[in-house]
């Protein structure tokens, strides 16, 4: 970074205070204000005054620059392991926008991840000025340049903590309307042809109990659920049947599966693990479908505007009681089928002390 260090190995620390004498004052003054590309160059933490004086033949300039852009080409590559791919790559900010050379040097060797830049696109780019691709037509990632707009992020903030202001002072004038929070522990959702696949041809599913949400019930069919690792026995299945068959599993569960479902919201299983099916006359083997679900409310329009969030609102939920918590990520989901209800999984029942259909009071702390 300017005048930063970035990623050191913790113990720098001490060993700043054995070998110099630095107090804790001290070092942080030292890690923050006087290293970065300002400590390695030993002249400036601007970009462009380092990139002149390498031009001009000094040594700790171009070491600097080199090492900022070895960092950069680093932390590119290890999220393209962490997510697993990546689609498009940008450039932004003074140096990312305004500085072809650190563009250029930070992808340098990347192509083996997709990631190739056509030159002259990349000397032409106007970042300032438009959104500018300089991949080259053949890169499988799209690398963009793309004009911060920091005014307008700085007034979205500003309207964001407002609005939550506002929201916390109408949730301290109104009177709360208690809300039932149930656990959900793991089941499956089918699509028809794999009812009749696990089932039988013509199978329709059984009715065992009616769920919280209108239309929705638990159904006596139970299913084996097979990972690469173990297997969950008697698994429910939900009803009624759905376009795509979807597992739902808590966190905890993974391990014995062997597989690393995302959290996602339910009907999003693009890029999610597979596992197989086992019924009484047939077995299904998913290719993808396995989550864990995002904890989530059902609310009707009339809910949602008494609460004042809105449909894919992210708010926060304090769990009351002898083990009070704060759920963060909360997703709202209105309809106007919807009845009143959140949704948590075995695995944050059991942190907040929540038992199965618990209808105590649950307050709404705040959305995003």
């Amino acid at each position: 970074m300017g005048t930063r260090c970035g990623d050191i190995d913790a113990g720098i620390l001490s060993f700043l205070e054995r070998s110099d004498g630095l107090s804790a004052s001290k070092s942080e003054e030292l890690l923050n204000k006087k290293s970065g590309l300002l400590g390695m160059s030993g002249i400036s933490s601007d970009v462009r005054e380092l990139l002149k004086a390498a031009d001009e033949g000094n040594a700790r300039a171009l070491i600097a620059l080199k090492t900022y852009c070895y960092r950069v080409r680093k932390y590119i590559g290890s999220y393209v392991a962490a997510m697993g791919g990546l689609d498009t790559l940008l450039f932004t900010g003074g140096i990312g926008q305004g500085s072809a050379v650190i563009r250029a040097l930070a992808l340098q060797g990347l192509n083996c991840m997709g990631m190739t830049i056509d030159d002259q696109r990349n000397r032409d780019a106007r970042g300032f000025d438009e959104i500018c691709r300089i991949s080259s037509d053949d890169s499988k990632v799209t690398v963009l340049v793309v004009p911060t707009d920091e005014e307008r992020m700085m007034a979205r903030e500003a309207v964001s903590a407002l609005s939550r202001s506002y929201l916390m002072d109408v949730l301290e004038t109104q009177k709360q309307k208690p809300f039932l929070v149930e656990v959900s522990a793991h089941h499956i959702h089918l699509t028809q042809d794999h009812v009749e696949a696990l089932f039988g041809k013509g199978h329709q599913l059984t009715k065992h109990a009616d769920l919280s949400q209108p239309g929705q019930y638990a159904c006596k069919e139970q299913l084996a659920i097979v990972g690469p690792k173990g297997r969950i026995e008697r698994v429910r299945v939900l009803g009624p049947t759905r376009k795509i068959t979807q597992v739902e599993i808590a966190m905890t569960e993974q391990f014995k599966l062997g597989v690393t479902p995302p959290v996602r919201e339910s009907g999003d299983i693009k890029d999610t693990p597979g596992c197989t099916l086992e019924g009484p006359v047939g077995s299904v083997k998913l290719p993808q479908g396995v989550i864990c679900a995002l904890r989530h409310i059902h609310m009707t329009p009339e809910d949602a505007l008494r609460y004042g969030v809105r449909d894919k609102s992210i708010i926060r939920v304090r769990i009351e009681g002898s083990r009070q918590l704060i759920f963060g990520d909360v997703l709202v989901r209105v309809d106007p089928t919807y009845a009143l209800a959140m949704h948590i999984d075995t695995d944050e029942a059991n942190a907040a002390s929540v038992h199965r259909r618990a209808g105590i009071y649950r307050r709404l702390l705040g959305c995003d």
